[in-house]
């Protein structure tokens, strides 16, 4: 069990971030229809081997709540407040549920069910930690004063305690937002970034938040690319990465991300590599735990997306492809794609990356051989393409679409 103040981890949340050039996505050759997730996972017998899965999480909500958030379409819970406590896991059970958790004694009853498909870490060890001391399955580690940070040999000695309980199922990691963000205060005095390759190898599964609109403002939306990408240069490109994006959170600047910022955020997540989306959906100012639930426009805009990407997770789960390409009209608006092919189709994932005028993006598909069509999923609308493989769409501020060649 981890002991942590909820109150320390709001506490913990980036004010300042410089603008960095967004790198492009570069995708790689793979074999159609395969589950690429499921290369690192398949040794966890009790994590989800299914390819039509996609992890869609909620932080530590209450699961009085699940038959409302399986309603908008999440199907994990990541951590309960103090928890798991008696009777938790099987109301989420119950209700459909997945839990990702602490591993304290009421879970450790529960180690046969496969409700229960990962453990989690002390969260943010990567930030300053307040004196304390952390428990972890029956271990304690002391921390203070209040600059201290994890060490990457405790953290070492945390994960080596879980996996050796139980090495059926993964290790989830949660870093700060000092992942994306080298301006945060939170991870105190003398931080170097190569210190993260050290924290990556205590995780099987390594997650990071970032708050690009409550913290930082619209234009750090790419915040999340960046974040998965160092993640992934840094020692992750085995291991899945996930990412929390905060719909409700008001933060430090009290300004709400739209449904259109949160859509943007999902997109460009998946775009560069997320296996996973934790919805991080509290409010700050006023606190409201489940805050989510009681905003209509984003709970509705959510839901829709949660629906789009569970019935494109056989899509999302496969290999990357360099079987298309896509040129911006606008050096200043780059656009990223993310390729896929599923039972013979081609699929194109495309988000524009920085803040700035409207453009047009050209894109072209390898081994075209007549004219056809292209479907914008979501969009009710097709789009021509030329005997080249070539096609073109517009791109507004901060736009995302998805393409579907359809078959000749």
């Amino acid at each position: 069990m981890v002991k942590k103040s909820l109150c320390r981890y709001l506490l913990l949340l980036p004010v300042f971030a410089f603008v960095i050039s967004c790198k492009p996505c570069f995708c790689a050759e793979g074999k159609a229809d395969s589950w690429t997730m499921n290369k690192y996972m398949e040794k966890f017998k009790n994590y989800p081997q299914d390819p039509n899965f996609f992890p869609l999480t909620v932080w530590l909500q209450d699961p009085a709540n699940a038959a409302k958030y399986k309603a908008a379409g999440i199907n994990t819970f990541f951590a309960l407040w103090k928890g798991p406590k008696a009777g938790q896991i099987e109301a989420l059970k119950a209700d459909g549920m997945y839990l990702i958790c602490e591993m304290n004694p009421e879970a450790l009853k529960h180690r046969d069910d496969k409700t229960i498909i990962g453990w989690m870490m002390m969260d943010e060890p990567d930030n300053f930690q307040f004196k304390s001391d952390l428990e972890v399955n029956g271990k304690i580690w002391k921390y203070g004063p209040e600059t201290s940070r994890v060490s990457p040999k405790d953290l070492g000695e945390m994960y080596e305690t879980v996996s050796k309980e139980d090495p059926t199922r993964p290790v989830f990691l949660g870093l700060g937002c000092g992942v994306a963000n080298d301006q945060t205060p939170a991870r105190g005095p003398g931080w170097k970034n190569t210190m993260y390759k050290d924290y990556i190898k205590s995780g099987d599964v390594i997650c990071f938040d970032v708050y690009p609109v409550s913290d930082l403002g619209e234009k750090y939306l790419w915040f999340h690319a960046k974040g998965l990408d160092r993640l992934k240069e840094w020692g992750a490109a085995e291991k899945p990465r996930f990412n929390a994006l905060g719909p409700c959170f008001t933060g430090k600047r009290n300004k709400q991300p739209s449904p259109e910022n949160i859509k943007t955020e999902i997109w460009i997540s998946i775009i560069h590599g997320t296996k996973g989306i934790n919805y991080f959906c509290h409010n700050i100012t006023p606190f409201v735990e489940d805050a989510l639930l009681r905003d209509a426009a984003q709970l509705a805009s959510i839901t829709k997306i949660n629906a789009q990407i569970t019935e494109l997770a056989p899509v999302i789960n496969g290999p990357d492809l360099n079987t298309a390409a896509v040129a911006s009209s606008s050096e200043s608006v780059p656009i990223d794609i993310l390729v896929k092919n599923y039972k013979g189709e081609t699929y194109i994932f495309a988000a524009v990356m920085k803040m700035g005028e409207p453009a047009t993006g050209t894109f072209r598909v390898k081994d075209v051989s007549a004219a056809g069509k292209v479907q914008v999923l979501g969009e009710n609308r097709t789009l021509d393409m030329d005997a080249t493989g070539q096609f073109k769409d517009e791109f507004k501020t901060w736009e995302t679409h998805i393409y579907k060649v359809v078959k000749n």
